[in-house]
């Protein structure tokens, strides 16, 4: 397949999205953003982007966004604040957005001509069970609402993609980290910058992935001869928790303090203080399912995209770290 030449990109003004967008633009490619209504925009029109303000569920909007474009990168959708909220008021705006809206966005594509649908779902999927060089096929167990809707939304891709002939491409980063993130590296800073910081099992593995690698993964999506296929996307390099907050720290020039905390005191904790929020009304913020991502190794393979997309990682951690703004990240009380 060809590079592409005209795409579509969803989720444009976020971390993902509008890295995307400059690698496009730098190759040359004319880029059509659908951004929402309240979305700032700067950034995409300096470029010279197309932006075309619209919904995920609206069709007419979709309609519009798909004309005339050969590929569509959809990164965009509705995230959830609160993991461990499982209404069924946020499973149908869930299920609206990300999972219907999805396959709308899809087959509006594949009756426009488009030929190539590279989607960003997420490798929580696979939920929160010990995990060592997982596969694409691996069990998946989504433990939270928003990992049920992108397992959800993949299926429906792939049939959509051999209903109609698309190729669709699902591609699984984990823990996108970069300039311009607003779930990771905040967290990862500010556990840095503690006095001590709790730790449960030191040697626990976590994937994480560069933004930078996250948007060549996408563009190998966009162009190699795959299609019905799902890729893991990571760094590679088999990170602890604890290598990735101690690199955080020292890229801040911080000496990070570990306390580590005994496994059955802590599950013993979380289960009485999640029962006691329960007696009241309430939902406590970690819940003994979320605890199980602490305690086991979550590592996922990437020799499929190695082997299928040519996927190599350039970036290591540390070498990442050195090209980001920490300071941005910063507590405003430690800035």
């Amino acid at each position: 397949m060809s590079a592409p030449r005209h795409v579509l990109v969803t989720g444009a003004t976020g971390c993902l999205g509008s890295h995307l967008v400059d690698a496009l633009v730098e190759r040359g490619v004319r880029v059509r953003a659908l951004a929402r209504e309240s979305s700032r925009t700067e950034h995409l029109e300096r470029l010279g982007v197309e932006v075309q303000r619209g919904s995920l569920t609206d069709e007419a909007d979709l309609t519009r966004a798909v004309r005339g474009v050969d590929t569509v990168f959809h990164a965009g959708g509705m995230v959830i604040d609160d993991p461990t909220d499982t209404s069924d008021e946020l499973w149908r705006q869930l299920r609206h957005v990300n999972v219907e809206g999805s396959e709308r966005l899809a087959r509006l594509a594949a009756a426009a001509g488009v030929r190539r649908f590279v989607f960003v779902s997420s490798l929580r999927i696979f939920g929160f069970g010990n995990q060592v060089q997982w596969p694409e096929d691996g069990e998946r167990t989504p433990a939270d609402l928003y990992a049920r809707a992108k397992t959800l939304a993949e299926e429906r891709l792939l049939v959509v993609g051999r209903e109609t002939g698309l190729e669709v491409v699902n591609i699984r980063p984990r823990f996108i980290y970069g300039d311009g993130d607003r779930y990771v590296l905040p967290r990862l800073v500010e556990q840095a910058t503690r006095r001590r910081t709790a730790i449960v099992r030191p040697r626990a593995l976590c994937d994480v992935v560069y933004v930078r690698d996250c948007v060549q993964a996408l563009l190998l999506a966009a162009e190699r001869p795959v299609a019905g296929e799902s890729y893991n996307i990571t760094s590679g390099e088999d990170l602890t928790l604890r290598d990735i907050i101690g690199e955080v720290g020292q890229a801040l020039g911080t000496d990070v303090r570990f306390v580590r905390l005994p496994a059955p005191l802590v599950i013993a904790v979380v289960g009485a203080l999640e029962a006691a929020a329960r007696l009241v009304g309430r939902t406590f913020p970690l819940s003994r399912a979320q605890l199980r991502w602490y305690l086991n190794d979550h590592s996922f393979s990437i020799a499929k995209a190695r082997r299928d997309l040519g996927y190599e990682p350039a970036y290591r951690l540390p070498d990442a770290l050195r090209e980001i703004r920490l300071d941005r990240f910063l507590p405003k009380a430690a800035a």
